[in-house]
Order: C-alpha cells, then sequence, then structure tokens
C-alpha cells in the first residue's frame, strides 16, 4: 500500500478545517499523511490543529504564499509516492482515497486523477475535471450540471485542484505548481503541461467531494479578478506550442474581447481586470524562459492537441447560460 500525502493549505481558515480534517480521518484507505500548510493566518489555526489534530503535520508560513507557494512549502515535506491537494473548503466522502488510489494505478500512463466535485449543499457539479477551450483557457467540465450525468469513469484533459491525486512520478516529469501563479488558473498550467506531455487524467465518479465553493475567496474579489486575468495569459504565453498559437488567435482575440466584456462593463471590474493584463506583460520574459521546458517534454502531435479542444463557441454559449442563470449558494 503506497503512501499518500495529503496536503491541505490554510489561510484564516480555522472554521473550515474540522470538516475537512475529519473527513479525511474517515478515510477507508489507511496509508497517508496530512500535511497542513498556514499561508500566515491571523487567527488560530495553526495551534488548533497542533491540539485538536496532533498526526497533522503543520507547515506554518509566516507570510502568504498563495495556493501555489503553500503547496510548494507541503510538497517539499510531503514523503508520499501520490500527492493529494485539497482545498481546507473540501469535505471527502469515506472512500474517496480508496478509489483515487485505485484509479491513479490502473494505468501507468495515468498521472493524475479528477474528483467528482459537488457543491456542498446542492447536487449540482463544481468540476467533473478540467478541460481546455479552442482558444486555450481552462474550464470546468459539468460545472453547475447535476451530478446524475456524471457517472461514468471516462479520460479528461485534467483535474481541478480543489481535490486531486497526482502521482510523484508524473510531478517530477513535468514538474510542480508555478509559484510566479500564486492563485487561479495555477492547476490549468500542470493540467496543460501534463497532458502535453502525454500523462493521462481519469474522472473518477465514485470519488465525491463536497465543495463549499469560494469559501476562501470571493468569486469577483479584486485578488482573484486579477489573478484569473494576469495567469490567463501566462498559460497561453508558457504552454502553447507555437504553430497553434497562430492557427487559434482569432478564437483567443475572440476570448479576450468577450472577457473584457464581462469582466470590465458587465462587472465593473475593469481595474483589477486591467492591473492582470499589464503585469501579464511584465512577466512574459520569464514564462519564455519556462516555455522551452514545456515545449521540450511536449509528446501529443498537432491533431491529438487540437481534438481535444473544446470548441470556443460552445464555451461562450455555457458561459452565457450560467452568466443569466441563478445560481445556487454553498452552505457555508
Amino acid at each position: 500500500m503506497k503512501i499518500v500525502s495529503i496536503i491541505i493549505v490554510n489561510w484564516n481558515g480555522r472554521e473550515l478545517l474540522v470538516d475537512c480534517i475529519d473527513s479525511v480521518l474517515r478515510q477507508t484507505y489507511a496509508n497517508y499523511e496530512i500535511i497542513l500548510v498556514d499561508n500566515g493566518s491571523c487567527d488560530d489555526s495553526v495551534s488548533f490543529v497542533n491540539h485538536t489534530y496532533p498526526s497533522v503535520k503543520t507547515v506554518s508560513l509566516a507570510d502568504n504564499a498563495g495556493f501555489t507557494g503553500g503547496n510548494i512549502a507541503g510538497y517539499r515535506f510531503s514523503s508520499g509516492d501520490y500527492i493529494v491537494l485539497l482545498n481546507n473548503d473540501a469535505r471527502l466522502t469515506d472512500q474517496w482515497l480508496e478509489h483515487m488510489v485505485s484509479a491513479v494505478e490502473s494505468d501507468p500512463a495515468v498521472g493524475f486523477c479528477s474528483s467528482k466535485i459537488i457543491i456542498d449543499g446542492t447536487t449540482l457539479i463544481d468540476s467533473a475535471g478540467d478541460e481546455f477551450t479552442s482558444a486555450f483557457t481552462g474550464t470546468k467540465i459539468g460545472e453547475y450540471e447535476d451530478e446524475s450525468f456524471h457517472t461514468q469513469a471516462r479520460q479528461v484533459p485534467g483535474a481541478c485542484a480543489a481535490a486531486v491525486v497526482y502521482k510523484r512520478e508524473m510531478l517530477e516529469d513535468v514538474g510542480f505548481l508555478d509559484p510566479d501563479f500564486f492563485l487561479n488558473h495555477e492547476d490549468t498550467d500542470l493540467n496543460m503541461r501534463a497532458w502535453l506531455a502525454g500523462w493521462k487524467c481519469l474522472f473518477v465518479p465514485q470519488a465525491v467531494v463536497y465543495h463549499k465553493v469560494s469559501a476562501s475567496i470571493v468569486p469577483m474579489s479584486d485578488t482573484a479578478v486579477y489573478y484569473f486575468s494576469r495567469n490567463n495569459e501566462w498559460v497561453w504565453l508558457k504552454n502553447v506550442p507555437l504553430g497553434l498559437m497562430l492557427k487559434s488567435f482569432p478564437q483567443r482575440l475572440i476570448y479576450e474581447v468577450s472577457s473584457f466584456g464581462f469582466f470590465c462593463i458587465l462587472a465593473g471590474r475593469w481595474r483589477p481586470y486591467l492591473r492582470g493584463k499589464r503585469d501579464a506583460l511584465a512577466g512574459i520574459p520569464a514564462m519564455l524562459r519556462k516555455r522551452s521546458e514545456v515545449q521540450r517534454l511536449r509528446k501529443l502531435s498537432t491533431h491529438e492537441i487540437s481534438a481535444g479542444l473544446l470548441p470556443l463557441s460552445l464555451y461562450l454559449k455555457r458561459r452565457l447560460q450560467l452568466a443569466f442563470s441563478e445560481r445556487p449558494k454553498a452552505r457555508a
């Protein structure tokens, strides 16, 4: 039975930790370690965990290193053959880890597995895996669809990092989270690197997670919009092969115009959105340096990449439907 390292990054989430950690302790797969990384919280998260859950390893950072920096710190302390990233606002069902380990061990080419993540308090999907549009942007599969529509195991391009299992072997091949991303689209970047390098990701419908969506960060806050805007460009610059960048540029332009219209005009979040684009430009040299390594690892052909993309028209249609529909509220 291989060791699993479960990394939970926390920032002032004391009230979320009981549900999260208790759900890990109930797992039927018993060979795991829990590593809680605290991102410079002002609450009593660390002392609470040390007192209540003495088996949990705690790593205390002086400052908030973001989702990426927190998980990287936890990864350095991990010893597992498999690495789990788990949001502190997520709650696992009892056999989640057993199902995920079984799936990731089913094929040497499988490098990571996607959970069936359900919005807590509803029967609606938060993520049944992640995929890429023909503009090379990341998006969730099945978002806000009823969970009953997602009962079949299948290969998907990527996984939402709210609850995911990675083989250490894959992470050593393609790299872990990019610290420059801080938060938002950090999993899109890792998904794309792994996908281009030929690693498979499986959606595991039996591995159910309940997620208090955005309990840690407000979706349309300045912070969320800024990192979405900036990191979206970095995913494109760092990962997309040059020929496909040129071929898909018209669709990328349509996406950018649509994104600007939503964030800057409809939502009125133009300040953080434009600041993100400005800083994306400043980060081009760093992304181009990393790009050469990503392209060196690439194994998928241009045809295989193109065949695996979601048409942008379908993506935009879905986003419009979601924008004008009433969304459920997750339980606090």
